[in-house]
């Protein structure tokens, strides 16, 4: 097992058991319901504040002025964190079984998948695996990728369009490609 990784629940009986209880299946689904008919039908500038809202009520914890685009999809809003100036593009999705954190200024283009669950597949009932996902300040992650379980991408580091993100990204590098790998530093110009 990755040590970045850990089981959601020992008590995962089988692969077709949820990991998930009671309480933790009527709140998804509330959100869902509420998603469909309250978040992804309003208008993409006049209702930030109120798509705010609900994620805040659904228990994100959300600093400043983030911007969430009505077509962004979020599985568990408790688990993720929104920090001043991101923004979670069109048709972003973030799939988070496991904690997210988008911390100041982060950019997630357009079709982006951010995936912060797997499972552990050298076990029979393959219980599901969750990690902590943390993007740091100034980050931009390119249009249609794909953030995997448990990684950190340092600040102002940059994920190219259509990168499959496995591993840690340094703070200020450019990655690229399936697998991502390092392209080149970013320089800032001031």
């Amino acid at each position: 097992m990755d040590d970045k990784l850990w089981y959601k629940t020992a008590s995962q009986k089988d692969a077709y058991t949820t990991s998930w209880n009671l309480r933790e299946v009527i709140y998804l689904h509330l959100w869902r319901i509420t998603w469909t008919l309250f978040y992804r039908t309003t208008p993409k500038h006049f209702f930030n504040q109120w798509r705010l809202l609900l994620l805040k009520l659904f228990g994100a914890k959300i600093s400043g002025q983030p911007f969430v685009f009505p077509s962004s999809k979020i599985f568990a809003p408790c688990l993720l964190t929104l920090c001043h100036k991101s923004c979670l593009g069109p048709h972003s999705e973030v799939y988070n079984l496991g904690p997210v954190i988008l911390e100041e200024r982060v950019t997630i283009s357009q079709y982006s998948y951010l995936c912060n669950g797997t499972h552990d597949l050298s076990l029979e009932n393959m219980p599901l695996m969750i990690g902590k996902m943390v993007i740091g300040n100034n980050v931009f992650i390119g249009a249609k990728s794909l953030l995997l379980p448990g990684i950190k991408i340092g600040r102002y580091a940059v994920v190219g369009a259509g990168a499959v993100v496995a591993r840690n990204v340094d703070e200020y590098d450019i990655v690229a490609g399936n697998p991502a790998t390092f392209i080149k530093r970013r320089i800032i110009n001031k």
